[in-house]
């Protein structure tokens, strides 16, 4: 066996031609596995973190923030999955009470965003932008079709 096989098998063990003909698969290598999971299994083995990283193709900061959410979890899998981007809120967003009237509004008077605007500013002294009664027109449009089906 040549140098250049010996180390190719230290690197890849389970892919030297010997091992093909087991019946034992990795499933590190077979994809089996979550690969974050793969990852940590890896890492358990051989306690190198670049020597996964290299294994994995991955990056040695990336590999970091997977295992130190693994070990805050203490070794649930589950903390290895992606988790919502999304805001716990919206400081923002229109109040309720507002998209109330303007729903009440639109119901009583027929009219479109731009007349809509004008109205709640004359009448109720809340200013939204014609962008945002459309925004919200729409969205009411979207969800009035579920709410037909389901009565």
């Amino acid at each position: 066996m040549s140098v250049m096989e010996n180390t190719a098998e230290l690197e890849h063990p389970n892919t030297s031609p010997a091992g093909l003909g087991q019946s034992q698969e990795d499933p590190l290598r077979s994809g089996s596995l979550h690969p974050r999971l793969a990852w940590m299994m890896a890492y358990k083995e051989s306690g190198n973190a670049q020597a996964v990283c290299n294994r994995f193709g991955i990056s040695r900061k990336t590999f970091y923030k997977w295992l130190k959410r693994f070990q805050e979890s203490k070794g649930d899998s589950t903390s290895l999955t992606d988790r919502s981007r999304r805001p716990h809120h919206f400081p923002r967003a229109t109040r309720p009470e507002h998209v109330e009237l303007l729903r009440r509004a639109r119901e009583e008077t027929g009219y479109g965003q731009r007349r809509l605007r004008a109205y709640l500013e004359e009448n109720y002294s809340i200013s939204l932008s014609e962008r945002t009664i459309w925004k919200l027109l729409k969205r009411d449009e979207e969800e009035l079709p579920r709410a037909a089906s389901q009565a």
